[in-house]
């Protein structure tokens, strides 16, 4: 395991099982709070959580492969229950982390999820941040994310890496992408050009994630829900699965928030995760 400063932040680096390096950081003293982002972000999505959190937490702050700058090479085996789960577990391992709470945001909560169905013994508590299990969609709910997946799919195979990242902006990124104008969106492309070689490979392991109610209902750890009163309209549905089938669940949503939520109201969202933590009892 290696460090080094970057702007004075205390970036590290592990290996994982197939020799890319993991890159990961590490905030402040406490118990351990593992935190997972979603697609396209990298570690930025939890910006304006980690100052309160490491206050009274130590943050890991997990960058998946392609983001911050880290390896975009995925393993044979990439999916998000074999490849995603792993590189967690790689971290926490490097970190000495035996048992830790998760915050977790989109696809990042999908994996923290899996986390937890596979090794509920290093999963104290979760803070799930609309987790994307498309699987909990209705048939209806699940054919306008797979067109989505088709349409970037298609633009993978016949364009640029700019093309796939545009069609993936065009079909995943909602308002606040379509209120650019071009010139914002052309700088915006060429930032997540990088990413381009796992979008699809990403969005297909999405997709392939068996989860069922079953699934939820046995979910061990204690856990905190949060979705957005505006967000797309598959989110909905999968928290209508989540209050149908785990109703003892805390499924808070935010009148008005976007699927980034947490960015949107952290005045909102900081203060019920640190109660939940803090309040909680372990298992």
């Amino acid at each position: 395991m290696g460090s080094n400063n970057d702007d004075e932040r205390d970036i590290r680096s592990v290996y994982a099982d197939d020799g890319i390096e993991l890159q990961y950081e590490v905030l402040g003293d406490g118990p351990a709070i593992v935190l997972l982002h979603g697609a396209l972000v990298g570690r930025a999505a939890f910006s304006r959580q980690r100052k309160v959190l490491a206050e009274k937490y130590r943050l890991i702050l997990v960058s998946e492969r392609a983001h911050d700058g880290s390896d975009a090479t995925l393993p044979e085996d990439y999916g998000f229950a074999t490849s995603e789960v792993r590189d967690v577990v790689t971290v926490m391992d490097a970190e000495k982390v035996e048992r830790t709470h998760v915050i977790a945001h989109s696809s990042g909560g999908a994996t923290a999820f899996l986390l937890a169905r596979q090794h509920p013994q290093r999963v104290d508590r979760l803070v799930l941040i609309e987790p994307t299990l498309h699987n909990l969609l209705p048939p209806e709910g699940l054919a306008p994310v797979v067109s989505d997946f088709e349409a970037i799919k298609r633009a993978r195979e016949t364009g640029s890496d700019e093309a796939t990242m545009r069609a993936c902006m065009d079909t995943i990124a909602g308002d606040a992408w379509r209120a650019l104008d071009d010139d914002a969106k052309t700088k915006r492309l060429t930032k997540l050009v990088p990413m381009a070689s796992i979008v699809v490979p990403h969005l297909k392991g999405l997709l392939e994630i068996e989860v069922s109610p079953a699934d939820l209902i046995a979910l061990a750890a204690p856990t905190l829900l949060f979705y957005g009163g505006a967000s797309f309209d598959f989110e909905a549905l999968i928290a209508a699965a989540w209050s149908r089938h785990r109703p003892d669940i805390e499924l808070i949503t935010i009148a008005g928030a976007s699927h980034n939520l947490h960015h949107e109201h952290p005045d909102v969202v900081n203060p019920l995760i640190i109660d939940f933590l803090d309040t909680t009892p372990r298992l």
